[in-house]
């Protein structure tokens, strides 16, 4: 009799374990997917002829799988992300879901961090990381650390 429980009881317990497993897998199974690797970033869609009509900062990627496009930043400053509710999407697994901001304050451009597990970068300097800065056009933003993607601030 003692055995049958026993028995039993493992069966249970295995059931449950497969049941779990099962729906682990399908709630993961059901976040949305990354972009191909080839599309690592999506851009507002500011153009850089609208950007330097008005003088409006932008960030011209120089380094990463977007070499060569711009990005106007909007009034209300640009999202960068991993997460797709952010303006600036890189997917990569240095980039936190919600890494940094970058946008204006008091008419000057403020690159802010999330604090983000990989960092934000200035001007090639890999070990120190950036919390708030005021940046000047020119500055180089790096976001992940070593082999992240590049930005440089275009000013006017």
């Amino acid at each position: 009799m003692l055995k049958d429980y026993i028995f039993w009881g493992i069966m249970v317990a295995i059931a449950i374990g497969v049941v779990v497993s099962q729906l682990n897998r399908r709630r993961r199974g059901r976040q949305p997917q990354s972009p191909a690797p080839s599309n690592r970033m999506q851009f507002h869609p500011h153009t850089d002829a609208d950007a330097h009509a008005d003088g409006t900062p932008r960030l011209a990627c120089i380094g990463g799988s977007h070499d060569g496009h711009t990005l106007a930043i909007p009034p209300g400053g640009l999202s960068v992300g991993r997460a797709r509710d952010n303006l600036l999407i890189i997917v990569d697994g240095r980039i936190s879901a919600h890494h940094a901001w970058i946008g204006m304050v008091d008419g000057r451009v403020m690159l802010r961090d999330y604090q983000s597990l990989s960092g934000t970068f200035l001007n090639g300097d890999l070990k120190t990381r950036v919390g708030d800065a005021m940046l000047h056009d020119g500055d180089i933003i790096h976001f992940g650390g070593e082999g992240g993607e590049e930005f440089r601030l275009v000013v006017g």
